[in-house]
């Protein structure tokens, strides 16, 4: 009788593993063996679940099935930036979430597939999917495609250091769109433009719905919910979890009960630059969508500019769904009664700029569709306040530098080379007092910043007049409501109103654009000329 040891048998697993699982650094790259030891560290959800013991497995059916077993649920969601039209023929793109847990592993947000389906059927051997490792605290990628002639699962790399990689090293690999290696939702915040949900159904997608499609009466879209959920249960509790972790890496604690940051530019990026993304509108249809087939041609109804459009409001009055602790600057929430545009007002305001999607005059599903601060970047900004790495003071002299560009700002990126690469701070739990400002960090960027004489006007001698301020939060308050009353004096003024409409529709061209265009966001831009309209 043969024997196998323990060890023999981990060996024949992680061999035949080996051969079925590839590793491919990007698209069009060698597909090669992974290693033993490579094997071995998978240990988020998908691998541990499906490939692990069946690696060869590419029925999607089946793999859905192996995730979430005998008490595990299945969450269908649906996305395209052409989702309004239902004609049949067409392909969409789904993402499936799972709650429950399999095995003794959590399904919710640690694992994730995307898939791709017609009117009847989803596309055999193409599957994209995440899984959150929660030892090593990274996100690792997968593939199922047939790129090497046959259908095959790869390791499509994982989440760490993604947010260090240049434009050069993403291309072609899952950071290409996943820019700090977390879970990416364009259109994370309602109404969710381009997403089935409670604010846009699509009823092709429903069984018994007007025109449904075929696929509609399977098994995957009875499970079909809306992006609402795929927000609230699946991405904000994902990147709570994903940024916590980064935070806790660029983290040392000392022996005299403070702690350092390890690397403060990589830590305090997101308050200084936008490293990612979201996109907001109003609640009002457009009316001018190009596929929406019988379009009225004017707006549901008025159109009200929502309060991130101006600024940063949710990281500068906290609350709302994501719940930050924010800077109490309840004001910025004004901005959400400032512009109300009239039907016509808005119908001018397109036709006017001749906005075309995928070269075809019109506009998006929901009116005022643009770019604004992310999740991400402000999930980020706040957890660093809260757990003490730096104050609220410290935050606020940043944002006030560019009050009126929440995304994409010119100003503060050059702020950033005046962060010191380590610096000590007092680490805070929900019942300690906020550390008192200025604290070690400010005291840091003072010197900095004085070393180099800013010239008077400068984004630099402004951030140090904040920074030396008795308390920056109370001058970005100040602030802020200088920019509410202007704001609201051109609008509601019948000689300026016209010109502030336009100048603020330009805003949103300009920023629609830059998402475009610019080489590290445009990869988020999957459809070509169907994600934002512009000239």
């Amino acid at each position: 009788m043969i024997r196998f040891s323990a060890l023999a048998l981990v060996l024949a697993f992680t061999t035949l593993s080996a051969q079925s699982i590839k590793k491919q650094a990007r698209d069009g790259a060698p597909q090669l063996a992974m290693t033993s030891t490579e094997l071995s560290v998978l240990g988020d959800p998908l691998f541990r679940l499906v490939l692990k013991t069946k690696p060869n497995e590419i029925r999607f059916d089946e793999v859905v099935r192996l995730l979430k077993g005998a008490t595990g649920t299945e969450h269908f969601f649906v996305v395209d930036e052409k989702i309004i039209d239902p004609a049949i023929g067409q392909s969409r793109r789904a993402v499936i979430g799972f709650k429950g847990s399999n095995q003794g592993l959590v399904l919710v947000t640690n694992v994730m597939l995307s898939v791709i389906f017609d009117s009847n059927t989803v596309r055999p051997g193409f599957i994209e999917a995440w899984g959150w490792d929660k030892k090593l605290s990274r996100y690792n990628y997968y593939r199922l495609d047939k790129e090497g002639g046959t259908v095959s699962w790869k390791f499509r790399g994982s989440s760490i250091d993604a947010d260090k990689l240049t434009q050069t090293q993403r291309n072609g690999t899952c950071m290409a769109c996943h820019l700090n290696g977390g879970p990416v939702m364009k259109e994370l915040p309602f109404p969710w433009n381009n997403w089935n949900s409670f604010q846009s159904q699509s009823l092709y997608l429903t069984p018994g719905g007007a025109g449904h499609w075929t696929i509609a009466e399977g098994s995957h879209l009875a499970t079909l919910e809306g992006a609402e959920s795929m927000e609230t249960d699946f991405i904000l509790p994902a990147l709570k979890q994903f940024n916590g972790r980064r935070i806790e890496q660029l983290t040392k604690k000392n022996a005299d009960g403070t702690a350092s940051i390890l690397d403060g530019k990589r830590a305090l990026r997101s308050l200084f630059e936008t490293t990612e993304f979201n996109a907001i509108s109003s609640d009002a249809f457009s009316g001018l969508h190009p596929f929406q087939g019988s379009a009225p041609g004017l707006p549901s109804g008025v159109v009200k500019v929502p309060d991130t459009f101006f600024l940063n409001a949710n990281l500068f009055a906290g609350g709302k769904v994501t719940q930050y602790q924010g800077l109490g600057i309840d004001q910025a929430r004004d901005f959400a009664l400032v512009l109300v545009v009239q039907p016509a007002e808005y119908r001018k305001l397109v036709n006017d700029a001749a906005t075309k999607l995928n070269n075809r005059l019109g506009d998006s599903s929901f009116a005022w569709f643009v770019p604004e601060a992310s999740h991400s970047d402000n999930h980020m900004v706040d957890r660093l306040i809260i757990n003490g790495v730096i104050t609220q003071q410290f935050a606020a002299a940043v944002l006030a530098v560019d009050v009126e560009n929440p995304v994409f700002s010119l100003k503060t990126p050059a702020l950033l080379q005046f962060i010191p690469k380590t610096f000590r701070f007092s680490p805070r739990d929900n019942d300690s007092v906020p550390t008192p400002h200025p604290d070690e960090l400010t005291k840091a960027v003072i010197a900095a910043l004085q070393a180099t004489s800013p010239v008077a006007g400068s984004p630099q001698a402004d951030f140090l007049a904040l920074l030396k301020a008795p308390n920056p939060v109370t001058v970005l308050r100040q602030r802020v409501q200088a920019y509410l009353a202007r704001e609201q004096a051109a609008l509601a003024n019948v000689a300026t109103r016209e010109a502030e409409l336009n100048r603020l529709f330009d805003v949103v061209l300009s920023r629609r654009q830059e998402a475009l265009t610019n080489p590290l966001f445009k990869q988020l831009n999957e459809t070509g000329n169907l994600l934002f309209a512009v000239p």
